[in-house]
């Protein structure tokens, strides 16, 4: 076991890391070399300039002249106030950064750097997710937040103006609340045995449905993942601790009810604005990013395979790095290194589900939070491709919401190979040291980032 004053020491140490690599890519990234960011970054100016909410229009979107600006690298001293397709999100994110935005004369480089809190507090949540659901194990804990905090990707994500941050961040702290609410941390009783969470400490079902309402009012994407994880949670809870029908009810309603009441002004505004068939503006959005790639035109130009593996291949490599408008790649050995490392990973879960599988158990409350954490990495899979069906949009910075579940699954690979070892390791002091391997072989992913920041955002972006 690891002791909690070093955990934490290593947990300050991660985010530390995390914030000093945040603030380089920030400041490294020319302006406006990261997806959709002036046309965020004009959002945040025009609710600052002119009040709540902008409201998306035909001429906010030209399709010929971004490609433009793109392929020219958006040379300096150019204008981007056009740019603003972006006026049909949800303006949770863009009300935040309105007071630095005027505080600070509209500064891209500090909006940026604002936005890294939204990563610290990710992580933090990362960390705690998982110690709440293996307590006794926290070196699960620190090695899921380290995964979390260095992909490449992820911290350039941060490190830019957009709503993704804001959104993931409430997603993130949903989980904890979560993994809470259905029992967790475990305890040992009196008799050894694992007792759940008091049920006078839990966390309130208003609390998850609270971050459902904030989720609705900053991104449409993570809403679904969230609605499952809400529902996953009550239906556990009553079905397995044998609830009444009115306690279900009770919690739905409590649930629910609360998500809608926080989201309910921006809905009545939808409908004023866009019609009551059209509440999320999505149908206004389609309605004027004419020209945008759509699925079906690519899969007639293309053919199905030929899709499918760029499908697969673009996501793959821009979920951990693809810098700028998803223009700059990194080199395919460092894919191939990532490949090896996730497989690496694989093995270790194989290994835990198969040879050490007496040595895992898990008690209810750590299985429903398990169960939690797998329905939201498998439903935001099924959202993306959902997306895709219409657009092309192979971002793997979508996925991000499953960021959690997939750093607890390569945390836990690693633990597999602990266990493995250890089980030819006699010595004591040697299988102590094992403790700290799934935190080591992750760390590599440190370097990485670095090296992406160096070897490709700032020779290629500038």
């Amino acid at each position: 076991m690891l002791h909690p004053k070093i955990a934490y020491v290593l947990l300050a140490l991660i985010v530390v890391l995390f914030a000093v690599l945040g603030v380089l890519y920030a400041v490294n990234t020319p302006p406006w070399q990261a997806p959709d960011e002036p046309a965020h970054y004009n959002y945040i100016a025009q609710v600052a300039g002119h009040g709540c909410c902008p409201v998306i229009e035909r001429s906010d979107w030209n399709a010929e002249q971004l490609e433009e600006l793109k392929a020219a690298g958006f040379p300096d001293n150019i204008d981007v106030s056009h740019i603003s397709y972006e006026d049909w999100q949800p303006p949770l994110y863009y009300l935040l950064l309105v007071p630095f935005f005027k505080a600070t004369g509209g500064s891209l480089i500090f909006l940026r750097i604002l936005s890294l809190i939204f990563g610290v507090v990710a992580i933090l949540a990362t960390f705690t997710t998982v110690s709440r659901i293996f307590p006794r194990h926290l070196i699960l804990a620190l090695t899921a937040a380290a995964f979390v905090a260095f992909i490449p990707q992820h911290i350039a994500d941060f490190a830019s103006i957009n709503n993704d941050g804001l959104a993931e961040m409430l997603l993130a702290i949903m989980m904890v609340i979560a993994v809470g609410y259905v029992g967790n941390p475990t305890a040992l009783d009196y008799e050894g045995k694992c007792a759940p969470y008091d049920e006078s400490m839990r966390p309130h079902v208003s609390a998850l449905g609270g971050m459902l309402g904030l989720i609705i009012l900053t991104k449409l994407t993570p809403i679904i993942p969230a609605v499952v994880i809400l529902t996953v949670a009550i239906a556990w809870r009553w079905r397995i601790e044998g609830r009444s029908a009115r306690w279900l009810f009770e919690q739905v309603a409590w649930g629910f009810g609360l998500a809608l009441l926080i989201a309910l002004p921006w809905l009545i505004r939808n409908a004023q604005v866009y019609g009551f068939s059209d509440l999320l503006a999505m149908r206004a959005h389609e309605s004027v990013v004419i020209g945008q790639p759509r699925t079906a035109d690519e899969i007639a130009s293309k053919g199905d395979a030929a899709y499918l593996n760029e499908y697969l291949t673009t996501t793959y490599h821009s979920f951990f790095g693809q810098f700028g408008w998803m223009g700059v790649p990194m080199q395919p050995r460092d894919y191939v290194m990532i490949g090896a490392f996730l497989i690496w990973g694989l093995i270790g879960l194989i290994l835990i589900n198969t040879r050490f599988h007496d040595l895992w158990k898990l008690v209810p409350q750590q299985r429903a939070a398990v169960w939690i954490l797998f329905i939201t990495l498998i439903v935001t899979i099924v959202v993306y491709a959902y997306y895709n069906l219409t657009f092309v949009q192979f971002q793997g910075r979508y996925l991000y919401g499953m960021l959690i579940p997939l750093g607890l699954l390569v945390a836990s690979g690693a633990w597999g190979w602990v266990l493995l070892l250890r089980s030819f390791t006699p010595s004591k002091s040697l299988r102590r040291a094992l403790t700290y391997l799934p935190l080591v072989a992750v760390a590599w992913m440190l370097v990485l980032s670095v090296w992406a920041l160096y070897q490709y955002v700032i020779p290629f972006l500038d």
